[in-house]
């Protein structure tokens, strides 16, 4: 549970007291919202996951896809929720801060800095069902973001990091960051591409996989590199989008039960969007994913299929939407290793029943890489998030999930339940505070398992 105050608008969420030390006062200039924050997220999982720049309006949750949770930022999929990415949305470049003003240099630099500082209670910081451990918790997420426009073009760098430190478990306290630098090039109405490099160094959090439990979390760190190619006016009536990524994990400590789970993996994706109307787009997208574990005990060498067919769109100021169903497949090298082939979708729909009150509503399933136990892990997430502005400096997020997790090949299969409820206060244009409460429950429903 979390109560926080964040200057220039970095939020997270777990109970958190804070008070905001870093930044500048903004002028008479306006700063363009972006998406607002998981409202799920909770002040121990800062970091690498609470700092992500969104190429796309749509975010797949922390929760449902493991795998992804250690992604990079920019996630291979150019799908936003209206389809389309107008001349005035970023490609691979980081989105501007929520609130607050920037800093700006002689040479035409703006720089955005903030930070927040915050006290929760944690009271199973080992996520274990027993032998449960409670801590107070400090938290400090310094971040700062640069810009600058040349011609047409956009670039990016940011630095952000995380600390926080357990009175009760100081084996757990963590220092996470997460580095970026970007460039969105317009070469012409139609064509269009944008590049990022970083690392993000982060940490395993307890209980995300069922490798052997050791004294220190499972920290890791992970080059990335990112590549975003698209063609096609976002008026016309289609557009071409290739992504392509290459990323290599590799874990810093607890070398006798990490090293299994390193691995090199190189994707590439593709997207055609052939518009319907003014307001919809029909899509298909296809993309392939190879996992090369480094290490020759690992079982897990894998290349990841995906087909879609998808439709988007934005009907009214109410509503937008987007839904791609199709067909995966993950084919291991190893042949007794159990192969996944099966269906697949990803659906999100946002109401606005209010110009200020949103409803979305996220389905998701995919078949993910295992996390030390299982051929593979096959996850179903149903989530829904509703935020609430009662007024210009007053607002609520309330947010619930249910994700259903099998295990290839074994009989387990695990159920998380997700609830969260937060308000948010302005205290000025540049000063936020928040508070909120997550809990979250967890059981396998299979015999044996606890």
């Amino acid at each position: 549970m979390n109560i926080k105050i964040i200057f220039t608008g970095l939020a997270g969420g777990l109970l958190t007291l804070a008070t905001a030390v870093y930044g500048q006062q903004p002028t008479g200039n306006s700063v363009p919202l972006v998406t607002a924050p998981d409202p799920t997220a909770s002040v121990e999982d800062s970091g690498a996951d609470a700092f992500k720049l969104q190429g796309s309006a749509i975010e797949v949750s922390r929760d449902v896809t493991r795998q992804n949770a250690v992604l990079a930022p920019y996630e291979i999929s150019g799908t936003g929720i209206g389809g389309a990415r107008g001349s005035t949305q970023t490609i691979l470049t980081a989105p501007l801060p929520e609130r607050g003003a920037p800093f700006r240099t002689e040479g035409g630099v703006f720089i955005y800095p903030s930070i927040a500082v915050g006290y929760g209670y944690n009271d199973n910081v080992l996520n274990s069902g027993i032998n449960k451990l409670g801590s107070g918790l400090i938290n400090v997420a310094p971040q700062v973001m640069a810009e600058m426009k040349r011609r047409g073009d956009r670039y990016t760098a940011m630095l952000a990091v995380s600390r926080t430190d357990y009175s009760n478990s100081s084996n757990d306290n963590y220092s996470h960051y997460e580095a970026w630098v970007a460039g969105d090039n317009y070469f012409s109405a139609r064509a269009r591409a944008g590049w990022a490099f970083g690392q993000i160094n982060t940490t395993d959090p307890r209980g995300s996989n069922l490798r052997a439990t050791s004294a220190l979390p499972d920290r890791w760190h992970a080059p990335t590199l990112r590549g975003t190619f698209i063609y096609g006016a976002p008026e016309a009536s289609g557009r071409i989008e290739v992504d392509v990524d290459a990323r290599n994990k590799r874990y810093n400590n607890n070398p006798a039960s990490t090293t299994i789970a390193e691995f090199n993996e190189r994707s590439l994706a593709g997207r055609f969007f052939y518009r319907l109307g003014s307001r919809s787009l029909a899509l298909v997208e296809a993309s392939e994913r190879v996992f090369d574990y480094t290490s020759a005990a690992s079982p897990s060498d894998n290349t990841d299929r995906r087909l879609y067919l998808g439709y988007t769109w934005d009907a009214s100021a109410a509503t937008t939407g987007i839904v791609k169903i199709g067909r995966m497949s993950k084919r291991f090298t190893l042949a007794s290793h159990e192969q996944f082939s099966g269906g697949t979708w990803t659906a999100t729909v946002r109401w606005l029943p209010l110009t200020y009150s949103k409803v979305e509503f996220s389905l998701v399933k995919v078949a993910e890489d295992p996390n030390g136990f299982g051929s593979y892990l096959l996850n179903t997430n149903n989530s829904a998030s509703w935020k609430h502005q009662w007024s210009t400096s007053f607002s609520t997020t309330a947010a619930a999930s249910l994700n259903k997790t099998k295990y290839g090949g074994t009989s387990r299969s695990d159920d998380i339940q997700g609830i969260s409820l937060g308000i948010n206060y302005n205290l000025r244009r540049w000063l936020t505070a928040d508070s909120s409460l997550k809990c979250k429950s967890a059981w396998p429903r299979a015999k044996n398992w606890s």
